[in-house]
Formats: C-alpha cells, structure tokens, sequence
C-alpha cells in the first residue's frame, strides 16, 4: 500500500512543512520513494513537492539536506523571491530565477520528468475554479513545471497572475487564461472528483498526512499588509481587489483550513481513501510572517524543536484533530469567492458566463 502527502502552502512558512516532512522520515517511519509515495499540494507546499521529486527520486537525485535545505532554502531571502514595485502586484522574477536554477539542477522540466505521482493544484481566473494538474493524466505530462510551480504561488493580487505552457502540438483547454496561487479557492477544493479518479485504478492508501504550517496570522502580517495595502494612492489596486486578498487570507486561515479538514472527514467516512489520515501542524508561541522569507532556517528550528517537545502532537489522527470544532458550521466558499472574481473580471473588461 502507498502513503500519500498533502502539502498546503502559507508562503514564507514554506520550511516549517520541510521540519513536519524531516520528523515525520524520523519518527513515524514515513518511507519517501516514487512506487510508494503520492504528492499533492499547492502555493509553498508545491514548492516542497518539487523538491521532493528532485531528491528522492531513484536515479540521478540530489541532495536534501545539501541541495535544497542549506543551499537553497535556508539562504532565501525576501529579495530572492520578490521586488517591490511602486504599484501591485510585486516582481517575481526572483522567484522564478530561483526555482530555474534549482529546476535545471535536477533536470526537470515537465510534469513527466516527476518521478513521483503529483498533483499540483492552481485557481484559474478563466474558470473560476481550481485545477490539478497531474503526471497521473497523460494529457498533463508536457506541462511546464516552472510555470505551474509559479502559478501555484501566485499570491492574488500581491503576485502578478501567472501563464502555464504545455510542451504538446494540442492545447490543453484548461491551461487558457491565468492562474493564481492553489489555495485561492480553499485547501485542496475539489479533491472530491479527483480523488476519484486516482481510485478507480488504486487502492486506498496506508497513511495519509496532510501536512501544514502553523496558520494563525501574525501580528507582523497585519501590519505588513496594511503598509502594502493601505494607501491607493501609492498602490494602484481598486476596492474589489483588496477584498479578493483579504478573501484569499480568509481561505489560507486556520478557519479556512478548518474548513477543508472538515469537508474532508465528511467526505473520507463514505469514500475510504487511507486506513490512516493524519494531520500535522505545529503550534509554535508565535507564529511567523508569511511574506517575510528572510527567517527559513530559524522557523525550520523552531518546528523540530517544537516536535521534539512534543512528539505526541506530530501526527493527529483527523477524528482526534476534527472534535476541536466539530460543532462549527460549514463556510460557504463556492459562491463569495465566484462572486467576488467576477467583479474582478468584469472591472477589467473579461466577460464571464
């Protein structure tokens, strides 16, 4: 049987879901190799799949810890993912410049070149919808990497929409348009339908971990946010815009994710998809900023420090994790976020149907 991660994103808090995967290897057995391990994820959390891909795989792999811990994550730094601009959204240039380098590194181009079974998930503005997109199709193998992986990340409205190539003579319908950030739309929206074609050829899986940073918002990104999204004046960015954002911070929310593990258990107890499912999120004192990348390598500390604290708090069982809230009601995400990307669209001159 397989065991299968799912990688949230929340941006800067990228190396805490590298500590969570690390004690996970450490404590819990977990055993990473293409036959046996499936990978889904969106924002940073795709971001950590690529990673993944580049080194475990069984030929030709690079090195975690050297590779991509100290010689890439641990040195990225703010400007080495974006630049601030006199309006939104933000250069991101860097960003790409610094998942080429490391993507030409270990040869990877395509979905094809994945040597793992991934999903990686985007929001399609065009649609309105989130799409994965996946080695598991055929019709997906010539997708860009780098292209997905910056779109996955792709902050709305902060970070400029992004374009997805297909190295293919036919057109994938749903690559037309642009694309924002995975969780746009919620944690893993519509794992309903593509967790059922996954298993109408697989078996359930062993364990299934979801794993994801500490969520809670911090008093730093309050402040950060109201100093990038304050003044109209400085940044060109319209009222509806500013509401998508905060919508988007709304879904990436610990409430959002909430929401997501609930639709999920409900959804697991009349479809099996694992024996085991689990849930990893670290509660550290304070959490960090998510538009900060400066302080990698002291939140990756601080999470293997917390978990060595606390190695009963690792891995949740989700009928433990969900009676925090059981009794909450369901948020309705499907028509506030249609809503609101339609004012968008319709602003800039996109009709929508």
């Amino acid at each position: 049987m397989k065991d299968a991660l799912f990688l949230t994103g929340a941006a800067a808090r990228i190396s805490q879901e590298v500590a969570i995967f690390d004690k996970l290897i450490e404590y819990k057995g977990l055993e990473v190799n293409p036959e046996n391990t499936i990978l889904a994820g969106f924002s940073s959390g795709a971001l950590n799949i690529g990673a993944i891909n580049a080194c475990f795989r069984k030929k030709n792999s690079l090195s975690w810890e050297k590779d991509y811990k100290e010689n890439l994550l641990f040195k990225i730094h703010t400007e080495d993912i974006f630049k601030q601009k006199k309006s939104l959204p933000v250069d991101t240039d860097p960003l790409r410049k610094s998942m080429s380098d490391f993507l030409k590194k270990a040869e990877i181009e395509t979905l094809e070149d994945c040597e793992f079974i991934s999903f990686i998930l985007a929001f399609s503005y065009r649609r309105l919808t989130t799409i994965w997109a996946s080695n598991f199709f055929n019709r997906h193998v010539d997708i860009d990497l780098l292209d997905l992986l910056m779109a996955t990340s792709a902050i709305p409205i902060v970070f400029p929409d992004q374009k997805i190539r297909a190295y293919n003579d036919r057109r994938n319908r749903f690559l037309n348009g642009n694309f924002a950030d995975g969780g746009t739309g919620g944690s893993f929206r519509r794992f309903d339908y593509y967790m059922k074609r996954y298993f109408r050829q697989n078996e359930p899986f062993d364990n299934l971990y979801i794993i994801s940073p500490m969520r809670e918002i911090s008093q730093h990104d309050f402040e950060n946010l109201n100093h990038m999204l304050s003044s109209k004046s400085h940044f060109n960015i319209n009222i509806r815009d500013m509401r998508i954002f905060r919508l988007f911070l709304d879904m990436i929310s610990q409430n959002g994710f909430n929401t997501f593990i609930k639709r999920f258990h409900k959804w697991t107890r009349k479809n099996k998809v694992a024996e085991n499912i689990w849930v990893c999120m670290p509660q550290l004192e304070e959490n960090y900023p998510f538009l900060n990348f400066d302080l990698q390598e002291e939140q990756y500390n601080s999470v293997i420090k917390w978990v060595e604290n606390n190695p009963d708090k690792l891995a949740i069982p989700i009928d433990e994790y969900i009676k925090k809230f059981e009794n909450a009601p369901l948020v309705k995400i499907k028509n506030r976020i249609r809503r609101s990307l339609k004012h968008r669209l319709l602003s800039i001159g996109v009709r929508w149907k």
